[in-house]
């Protein structure tokens, strides 16, 4: 198990949707949706999805193999042949294992993808609040005053923003902040501004960073002795 880093994300700018749009994975109300996925960002290689695809094949075949069955033995030698294995091998070599792992702690700052991430949608003090807004769609005008609307009502699709937001993201990291990760983010967005700050209380440090027009205005780090992260 790692330490983990507790990280809080806070996005301002034009068009909230069109971000949060572009950093997650899944749609709809899948349960599997992603609110924050690094690969959308920074694409884990296809080389290593291939490699742990392949191995979450291996693994779900081998599985389904019953112990009591009176053909296991040709079976597992006939998925060994398909795989190039000795049969009986209860796994095979997966893309993490093969250099994914490096890759990510390399280009993500962090050996895992966001965890237990947790969105909240806030409105921007600084700018007028809107009465209404249009769907792009299906043309239904709907009243948002005092509301976070992001799908229409109507017809599902996705709704511009109703007015100013600002998105706070919380989520946690192995060991470390995702740094690489959140700096790619603000030159993706650069009309967009990305404040990051993060605490690790089992090694014992924590930031503050800020970027604004694709590029960092402050980074500031120091000694952390809480009890968040770790």
């Amino acid at each position: 198990m790692p330490n983990w880093c507790e990280n809080e994300l806070t996005i301002s700018g034009p068009n909230i949707n069109r971000v949060l749009e572009a950093i997650r994975s899944g749609n709809g109300s899948d349960q599997e949706v992603l609110l924050l996925d690094f690969n959308r960002i920074i694409p884990y290689p296809q080389i290593y999805r291939d490699l742990d695809l392949r191995a979450a094949a291996y693994q779900e075949k081998f599985l389904a193999i019953s112990q009591d069955d009176p053909e296991r033995r040709q079976k597992l030698e006939a998925l060994g042949l398909e795989y190039g294995v000795e049969p009986g091998t209860p796994w095979i070599q997966d893309g993490y294992n093969s250099g994914g792992y490096e890759w990510c702690c390399d280009n993500w700052a962090t050996k895992w993808n966001a965890s237990q991430v947790r969105l909240t949608t806030l409105a921007d003090p600084s700018r007028p609040l809107q009465k209404t807004s249009k769907c792009p769609c299906c043309q239904t005008v709907q009243k948002t005053e005092g509301l976070t609307v992001l799908t229409c009502r109507q017809c599902g699709s996705p709704m511009p923003d109703a007015e100013p937001l600002q998105a706070f993201l919380e989520f946690d990291t192995a060991w470390c902040p995702p740094i690489p990760v959140i700096e790619r983010m603000a030159s993706m967005f650069p009309d967009h501004a990305f404040e990051l700050k993060y605490f690790e209380g089992g090694m014992g440090f924590c930031g503050h960073i800020r970027w604004s027009g694709g590029c960092e205005e402050f980074d500031h780090q120091a000694h952390y002795d809480g009890p968040r992260g770790g």
